[in-house]
């Protein structure tokens, strides 16, 4: 039997998940929701966000696929009364408060919301946190890029006079070749790259633009940015490259013996390979129903199996151990 599923949000991620949906023999998309005028590049129904409700015991889970700045936050709360959930908010900053707020609805309504799922946070959390139990007293070091960043991107579209942006994350090469030493690392990790199109007929000035960008909290406060202004054309062109990378370094040393950790992942499509997360992650929220537990967990938190149906998870115990 098939699981009914919904997606919230129909951007590139929306679309990801959409398109990876298709023909799923253990899923089946019900409807896209959205606040937006669209159309389904594959026929799937689309509904309103306000027309959410008329799904209850029609969909199983909700994926949500909004930006993190604002969007992700205020569906969650409504969407987690009534459906069990996975949504991809990645403000590293505020997740453990926001899985706070939302454990207490969550728990209220009886559903299950995993969420920050994605690859970082999602499985690069579980990485840290696996290599920082061999010695805490050393930090993994995480990098991103060179890709264009979804949420970050967002978060400029949502600029007054902005028409278009992308921004792409660029890892500080001399401060990867000291992670990878053992070394104390004294300078910036990353440099924020923004490239903005503006209104034709906007009234605020591209200083103002490029300063409201730089102090965007969580994203862009006291981080290297450099803003660029070009044409939409040169933005669309941009957008075409959906690829990216990340890495997490673990130094570490015991009884004076040397010890180096390096998980990289390079994709080229950062929807795509989100979305192939997000999926894999629809069977956790059937276990923890089916072991009757329900709340807000983080990819940290559940099982490597829990990422299987429960009939062959034995299977893939025996397989991978």
């Amino acid at each position: 039997m098939k699981i009914n599923i919904g997606i919230v949000g129909y951007g590139n991620l929306g679309k990801s998940v959409e398109k990876l949906l298709q023909n799923n023999e253990n899923f089946n998309l019900i409807a896209i929701f959205s606040r937006r005028d669209i159309t389904s590049i594959f026929d799937t129904k689309v509904e309103k966000f306000n027309n959410i409700l008329n799904y209850k015991n029609k969909i199983d889970i909700m994926i949500l696929c909004g930006g993190s700045l604002s969007d992700i936050e205020k569906q969650t709360t409504k969407v987690i009364k009534y459906f069990d959930c996975i949504n991809t908010f990645d403000t590293h900053s505020k997740i453990y408060d926001e899985k706070l707020r939302l454990e207490k609805i969550a728990k209220k309504y009886k559903h299950r919301l995993i969420m920050s799922c994605g690859w970082d946070p999602g499985i690069f959390s579980v990485i840290r946190a696996l290599f920082y139990s061999l010695n805490k007293d050393f930090e993994p070091i995480t990098f991103w890029g060179k890709g264009i960043s979804l949420g970050h991107s967002e978060a400029i579209r949502k600029i007054d006079g902005v028409l278009d942006a992308v921004q792409f994350t660029v890892p500080n090469i001399d401060a990867v070749k000291l992670a990878k030493k053992g070394n104390k690392i004294e300078t910036y990790e990353h440099n924020r790259e923004c490239y903005v199109a503006t209104l034709d007929n906007s009234k605020i000035s591209q200083q103002k633009i490029e300063n409201d960008i730089k102090n965007i909290p969580n994203y862009f406060k006291g981080q290297p940015t450099t803003v660029k202004f070009v044409s939409k054309e040169k933005i669309e062109k941009y957008k075409k490259s959906l690829s990216h990378r990340g890495e997490v370094i673990y130094y570490f040393k015991n009884n004076n013996e040397n010890f180096g950790l390096d998980f990289s992942v390079t994709m080229s499509s950062n929807p795509d390979f989100t979305s192939c997360i997000v999926i894999s992650y629809l069977n956790a929220i059937i276990n923890l129903k089916r072991n009757k537990l329900d709340g807000v967990f983080l990819p940290i938190e559940i099982p490597i199996s829990y990422l299987y149906p429960d009939y062959n998870q034995e299977e893939i115990i025996k397989k991978f151990s």
